[in-house]
């Protein structure tokens, strides 16, 4: 008995919608297009532009924190060469520290001579302790230091530097120690403003920042060309050629544009995979030829033909029965051809052949048995599997339809034979010969 499927056949026509596989989520149609949908060149770019950020922004990284570390010791150093000065000019009048009058007419002066000094303070040792006796802040005059101050302005023995945060501004502080003889007769204070670090940090960022995007595009540009030159454009012609060769085109040629000297040996693994295609689409094209000979193969598709067909369907029936196991046997029938040239409706055939050969089993045979009308022999294949079969290529025949800018339909039918069934390969043919091979449009 014959079990077909005519419940489970459906249509893939172009401009109907792709069909959705199932178990297929969001996520995995994202990643199809990622990985199917876009070039290999496409696909270089993400790490070229990848790497060359990486390795720019580390040296951009090194060299700015050093930059910047660099300015920060040369405002520091400054820093205590201008208390040392004012520590020095201090030192060298006649008056006491605590005659603030003059002092004070002296930290004006050294206020005018240094642009950068935001802040000068003069603390004198008194008989009460460490005293602030000038200051550019008038409320800090008198003010009397406290034990922890007075600890760390006694053991001072050199310029002290350190960097000072308020909620007003951020400045540089340098305390540099005044001695009367050898004596320690007091500490001079003196802030300095980062702002003008600040702008030589800022500019310097600019500067470093516009390098570094002319080094990111420079060095991914020159990634990409060599990746480009030694990968992409093998790839793509020995793409072109495969292309090609499903659609039995043996005439596309894939050398390289360098000359290769005789003798030289060849390590390199594109160049040999060139040479081995060149060598494989030769052996196919022999193959074709003598198959062609014994009258094997269609002329257009490349498939078994009709004949061939038909030995080999009553060949899986006779092992079916004495072996005991199903036979399945796929029908696939291509509509929209009917009003298209005889190019384009052999485009499509060849297209559909190509398909069937890629989304079935290496055990299981294509031929070609009517004009738009091609079966696969599944053997040893119940009916449900064939169902699956057919399932499958249902969802993917999306991958044909699109191909064209024309309507084109497939029509996937299913059918099988257990062991016990009184089929034959005449009745089957006969069968099939007789139903209309165009699917409605």
């Amino acid at each position: 008995m014959t079990s077909t499927d005519d419940q489970r056949e459906t249509e893939a026509a172009a401009g109907g919608g792709t069909p959705r596989v199932p178990g297929r989520g969001g996520w995995a149609n994202v990643r199809s297009r990622l990985r199917y949908g876009t070039s290999l060149r496409l696909k270089l770019i993400a790490p070229a532009l990848g790497i060359s950020c990486l390795v720019v922004g580390a040296l951009f990284w090194f060299a700015f924190a050093s930059l910047h570390s660099s300015i920060q010791s040369i405002y520091e150093q400054r820093a205590r060469s201008v208390a040392a000065l004012i520590s020095k000019s201090i030192q060298e009048k006649d008056y006491i520290l605590y005659y603030s009058d003059e002092l004070d007419a002296d930290i004006r002066k050294l206020l005018s001579q240094y642009e950068s000094i935001v802040g000068i303070t003069v603390i004198g040792a008194t008989a009460r302790g460490l005293v602030t006796v000038a200051s550019t802040d008038p409320t800090a005059v008198g003010r009397l230091a406290s034990e922890e101050e007075a600890e760390r302005y006694e053991r001072l023995g050199d310029v002290a530097v350190e960097s000072v945060h308020s909620a007003r501004s951020d400045f540089l502080r340098a305390v540099h120690p005044i001695t009367s003889g050898t004596e320690k007769a007091g500490v001079v204070v003196v802030d300095m403003s980062l702002d003008e670090q600040a702008n030589t940090v800022r500019r310097l960022s600019w500067a470093f920042g516009v390098a570094a995007i002319a080094g990111f595009l420079l060095l991914g540009g020159l990634i990409h060309l060599a990746l480009t030159a030694l990968v992409t454009r093998p790839v793509q012609r020995l793409a072109r050629a495969a292309v090609a060769l499903t659609q039995r085109d043996y005439s596309i040629d894939i050398a390289s544009t360098s000359h290769r000297t005789p003798g030289t040996p060849v390590r390199d693994e594109v160049c040999q995979l060139e040479d081995g295609f060149h060598f494989m689409s030769k052996v196919i094209q022999t193959h074709e030829q003598e198959l062609r000979k014994l009258v094997l193969l269609d002329d257009v598709t490349g498939l078994y033909n009709v004949t061939h067909f038909h030995g080999q369907l009553g060949m899986e029936l006779g092992k079916g029965k004495r072996y005991r196991h199903p036979t399945s046997l796929l029908v696939v029938d291509m509509g929209g051809l009917s009003g298209l040239d005889a190019a384009d409706a052999d485009r499509v055939r060849v297209r559909t052949a190509s398909f069937l050969l890629s989304g079935l089993r290496r055990v299981d045979t294509v031929f070609r048995i009517g004009a738009n009308r091609m079966a696969a022999l599944l053997p040893v294949t119940p009916l449900e599997g064939a169902w699956v079969a057919a399932d499958r290529l249902r969802a993917y025949s999306a991958d044909v339809v699109s191909t064209f800018d024309f309507p084109v339909s497939l029509t996937v039918t299913s059918m099988g034979w257990e062991p016990d069934d009184d089929a034959s390969a005449d009745v089957i043919l006969h069968q099939l010969s007789a139903e209309k091979e165009d699917s409605p449009e």
